[in-house]
């Protein structure tokens, strides 16, 4: 693998690790649009205890031979440098710029969610009703209410666990889950103060969550890719709603703004359009 495709897929991971800082939007949404998503979880659901031993001996030929570290080092990097990097300037664009901000993603995502489905050529009944449900789904589970939890150290890791799971699956946003958990707002300061006790609890969560998600996930895929993809995409149109840009107490209203705001918006979606046919046809 040359310098190039692991800086390509670096930018591939910064790309992921920016989405999952954007409740609604999915770190699986933005690999499975780049490409990557089936060896992003091939590559995850490889992690075992053998990992472990290698680690520790340094053993870095057989490690790389069994996670494809040549593919998944860089991308995680490019995860982990965005989330640290990226994260107050996510916090001010959500605060000053959240319309534009949305309108891009939310014509990547149905531009990108509806290609999909036109190139895995649903035929049958059964291939409809699959991105139906997905559909449904993905639609209901934006509409439950946030909770009111603790911020103990259970809590944190509980946290950690689901929304990995939740980000490993495209269109169900990880920082959406942690909205609904309580814990956005609180992980998202711990990171920004770079709190290293919540930090490690909250990977910890993660990374169980990792090695018990990916696992079901790999084995949809091998086994049933267009069922899955179906599934997911539909998945993704039905969480939509989320990504809506113009909403009030969060309800979804119709455009609102001076014409020039909303030229800028439609620009903004229009020219996602375009960022999409180019991911999906690379």
């Amino acid at each position: 693998m040359s310098l190039y495709d692991r800086l390509i897929l670096f930018l591939k991971g910064m790309a992921m690790g920016i989405s999952d800082l954007i409740p609604g939007i999915s770190g699986g949404t933005i690999a499975l649009l780049l490409g990557i998503y089936k060896e992003f979880i091939s590559s995850l659901k490889s992690i075992n205890q053998l990992t472990l031993v290698l680690l520790i001996n340094l053993n870095f030929k057989k490690l790389n031979k069994q996670l494809n570290l040549k593919f998944i080092f860089p991308v995680f990097i490019g995860i982990l440098t965005s989330i640290f990097i990226f994260s107050k300037l996510i916090t001010y664009m959500i605060s000053n710029h959240k319309i534009l901000l949305l309108s891009f993603f939310y014509g990547l995502i149905l531009f990108s969610s509806i290609r999909l489905i036109r190139n895995s050529s649903p035929k049958s009944i059964y291939d409809f009703l699959y991105i139906v449900f997905g559909f449904i789904i993905g639609f209901l589970i934006m509409f439950i209410e946030p909770l009111s939890t603790s911020h103990s150290f259970f809590s944190i890791f509980f946290s950690g666990f689901i929304a990995i799971s939740a980000m490993l699956l495209p269109g169900i946003s990880g920082s959406y889950i942690l909205l609904i958990l309580g814990k956005y707002k609180f992980m998202l300061d711990s990171i920004s103060s770079l709190n290293f006790a919540n930090i490690s609890i909250f990977s910890l969560g993660a990374i169980l969550g990792i090695l018990s998600f990916s696992k079901i996930i790999h084995w949809l895929i091998i086994n049933y890719y267009r069922l899955t993809i179906f599934f997911l995409s539909g998945l993704m149109l039905g969480t939509l709603n989320k990504v809506w840009p113009w909403q009030l107490n969060q309800e979804l209203v119709f455009p609102y703004g001076d014409e020039s705001d909303l030229m800028l918006s439609f620009f903004i979606f229009v020219f996602s359009g375009f960022i999409s046919n180019y991911l999906t046809t690379r």
